[in-house]
C-alpha cells in the first residue's frame, strides 16, 4: 500500500512539474495549433495573425500549415500536399540543412525557444513572395511583443505544388544563418543587398539551378534584363533588386570563388567593406570597385575571347547580354550630343555612341562631369571596324574628364560608356541619395592624347580636391540635419526599418549613447544597445531597448 501511495505521489508531483515547467521542457507535438504573428505585407489577406497546425515533424524542423489554407483545399489536394511535404522534409533534413550549415555556418541553435528544430510555417502569401524571414521572431516578447519566439521561416503554400518550395526554403534558411553569423555572433547588421545576395546564391549551392527551365536564375535573368540599371546597394525589395544581386553573385563566385561570400559573412565588417576584406584575405589584388566595373562590362560583352574577366562562366549565362540603356547617333561635321543623368551609388548606365561606318575621319571628343564629392568611374568599350575591341577608363580629375576617340567612323564605329558612382561602401538604405553627371559627345578635328593620371598621394592632393571633400562632408551633415525625431510616432524595435529609424539613430549619436554611429535605417542589435543605454541614462523602465511611448516621450522632450 505504501509503495502504491508513493508511486501515485511521484506521478502526481511529476505531472505538476510538467504543467508548471512545460514552456521550458516541452516540444511541439503533431496536430498542435499555434497562433503565429505574420507580416501583413506578405500575408495574402493582410492579416497580422494566422492559426497554424503542426502537420509534420522531421529531424531538423517543425512543419506547420495554416488552417485556412488547409481547410480550403480538397481531400485529394491534401493528400498530394502531404506527399509533396514529405519530399520537402526529406530534402531539408538530408540536403538543405547540412549543406548550408556546413558552407555558411550554423543558424541560432537551440535559439530563443531552446529547441534545436526550426519552425517552417507554410501559409498563403502574396503571389510575388515565395517566402520570407523575419528576425523579430528570434527575440523575447518582452523585447519584441509580436515575436513568435522561434527560429522560423515562412513559405508560400502555392510553392508546394509548383515544386519551387525547396528553392525558397534554401533562400530563407540562409537568412536565418546570416543573422546568427553577423548580428548574434559579431553584433553587426549586414547590408540588405549583400544579405540577399548570399541567400540568392544558396539555390545554386544546392544545384537547384542545374535545370535552367525550372531554376531560380532563369527568372532573375529575366528581371535583370528588364531593368539592368538597378542600383546594386539600394534595396527596395523589388524584383529588379533580386535580378541585379543574383547576376552579380554569379559573376563574383565565378571569378573569385565561393569563399569570398563565406569570408565576407564571417568577418567583422559589412557590405562592400566586408567584400574588400575578403578579397584581401584571399590574396586578390582587385577591390570591389574593380570587380563591379568588370561586371558592368561583362554584362554588355560576355566574351572570354577578350578577357575572362569580361564574361560569365556559368553555362546558363554563356549567351547572356544586355542592350545599352540609350543609343546616340553622332555624325556630321561638328555634331554634338549631350546627356544629363541622376543616379544612385553603384547604379550602372550603359550609353552607346555610334556613327555609320566610313562616315567620317573626325575624332569623337567626350567630356564627362559629375557632382563634387562623388567617386565616378567611367569604363569604356571601343568597337573597331576590324572587329577588335579596346577597353579602358576615363581619366577623371576633380569630377571631370575628357577622352578622345580617334577616327570615329573610319576606325572606331561605336563606343559604350558605363559611368557609375562608387562612393558609398556600406549602410545602404531603401532610398539612397542621388548624384548627377553629364556627358557631351562631339565630332571634331581636335585630338589630344590623354595620359592617365598617376595615383594620387597625400602630397599631391590639390586645394580643389580638399574643397570637394569638404563639400561632400557638408552634404552628409545636411542629410543628417534633415533627419528629425519630431515625427517619431510608432514603436520601434528589432527589425524596424525606415526614415524614423534613421532619425532615431541620428538622435542617439548626438545623445552620446551610440558610439558605433551607424545610420542605416535598420533597427539592429547596435541600435537596440544604444536605446538601452539611453533608457539607463534617463531611468526609463523597462530597459530592454524597445522604443515605446515612454522612450518616445523622453526623446521628444529632449
Amino acid at each position: 500500500m505504501k509503495k502504491t501511495f508513493s508511486f501515485f505521489l511521484f506521478c502526481f508531483l511529476f505531472a505538476i512539474f510538467i504543467i508548471l515547467f512545460s514552456d521550458s521542457v516541452s516540444a511541439d507535438f503533431l496536430n498542435q495549433s499555434v497562433i503565429f504573428s505574420v507580416d501583413s505585407k506578405y500575408e495574402y489577406s493582410n492579416r497580422k495573425q494566422v492559426l497554424g497546425t503542426l502537420r509534420k515533424i522531421s529531424d531538423k524542423a517543425y512543419w506547420y500549415v495554416s488552417d485556412d489554407y488547409w481547410i480550403g483545399i480538397s481531400e485529394s489536394e491534401r493528400n498530394l500536399f502531404l506527399q509533396k511535404l514529405d519530399g520537402l522534409t526529406k530534402e531539408f533534413d538530408s540536403r538543405i540543412y547540412p549543406i548550408e550549415t556546413q558552407f555558411w555556418g550554423s543558424e541560432p541553435n537551440p535559439g530563443v525557444d531552446d529547441d534545436p528544430r526550426i519552425v517552417i510555417f507554410i501559409t498563403r502569401l502574396i503571389d510575388l513572395a515565395g517566402g520570407y524571414f523575419d528576425s523579430s521572431h528570434l527575440y523575447r516578447k518582452s523585447q519584441v511583443p509580436e515575436s513568435n519566439e522561434r527560429e522560423m521561416v515562412f513559405i508560400n503554400s502555392i510553392s508546394i505544388f509548383n515544386d519551387r518550395a525547396a528553392i525558397f526554403l534554401a533562400h530563407e534558411f540562409q537568412h536565418l544563418i546570416g543573422l546568427q553569423q553577423k548580428d548574434i555572433l559579431r553584433d553587426i547588421t549586414e547590408d540588405v543587398w549583400l544579405n540577399e545576395a548570399r541567400a540568392e546564391y544558396s539555390p545554386r549551392l544546392l544545384n537547384y539551378d542545374e535545370n535552367y527551365d525550372t531554376s531560380n536564375i532563369r527568372r532573375r535573368v529575366f528581371a535583370f534584363q528588364s531593368n539592368p540599371s538597378e542600383p546594386l546597394g539600394e534595396w527596395k525589395n523589388e524584383t529588379s533588386d533580386y535580378g541585379a544581386i543574383t547576376l552579380f553573385s554569379y559573376y563574383l563566385v565565378d571569378h573569385y570563388g565561393e569563399k569570398i561570400l563565406v569570408d565576407s559573412l564571417k568577418n567583422g565588417k559589412i557590405g562592400i567593406d566586408s567584400l574588400n576584406e575578403a578579397f584581401l584575405s584571399n590574396g586578390f589584388t582587385e577591390t570591389f570597385s574593380d570587380v563591379f566595373s568588370n561586371w558592368t562590362m561583362a554584362n554588355i560583352l560576355n566574351d572570354e575571347g577578350i578577357d575572362s574577366k569580361f564574361a560569365y562562366k556559368s553555362k546558363h549565362l554563356k549567351n547572356f547580354r544586355i542592350s545599352p540603356s540609350q543609343s546616340l547617333a553622332v555624325y556630321g561635321t561638328e555634331s554634338t550630343v549631350s546627356i544629363f543623368k541622376t543616379v544612385k551609388d553603384w547604379q550602372p548606365v550603359w550609353y552607346e555612341f555610334n556613327t555609320p561606318v566610313n562616315s567620317s575621319s573626325l575624332n569623337l571628343k567626350i567630356d564627362f562631369s559629375a557632382d563634387s564629392g562623388t567617386k565616378f568611374r567611367v569604363p569604356y568599350i571601343a568597337f573597331r571596324i576590324n572587329g577588335q575591341k579596346e577597353i579602358g577608363f576615363f581619366s577623371i580629375n576633380g569630377q571631370t574628364g575628357t577622352h578622345f576617340f580617334k577616327n570615329f567612323g573610319s576606325d572606331i564605329y561605336k563606343i559604350i560608356l558605363i559611368p557609375a558612382n562608387h562612393s558609398r561602401t556600406n549602410n545602404f538604405t531603401e532610398n539612397d541619395p542621388i548624384s548627377s553627371f553629364s556627358l557631351k559627345g562631339q565630332l571634331t578635328s581636335e585630338f589630344q592624347e590623354i595620359i592617365p593620371a598617376p595615383p594620387q598621394t597625400i602630397k599631391s592632393i590639390s586645394i580643389q580636391s580638399l574643397l570637394d571633400q569638404i563639400s561632400a562632408l557638408q552634404n552628409q551633415i545636411n542629410q543628417l540635419q534633415k533627419s528629425t525625431v519630431s515625427g517619431l510616432v510608432r514603436d520601434l524595435s528589432i527589425g524596424s526599418q525606415g526614415e524614423d529609424v534613421r532619425a532615431l539613430q541620428n538622435f542617439l549619436i548626438k545623445n552620446g549613447v551610440y558610439p558605433e554611429a551607424r545610420i542605416t535605417g535598420y533597427f539592429g542589435n547596435l541600435t537596440k544597445n544604444a536605446v538601452i543605454r539611453f533608457q539607463q541614462k534617463y531611468a526609463i523602465s523597462p530597459r530592454i531597448g524597445y522604443v515605446g511611448a515612454k522612450t518616445r516621450a523622453k526623446i521628444k522632450e529632449l
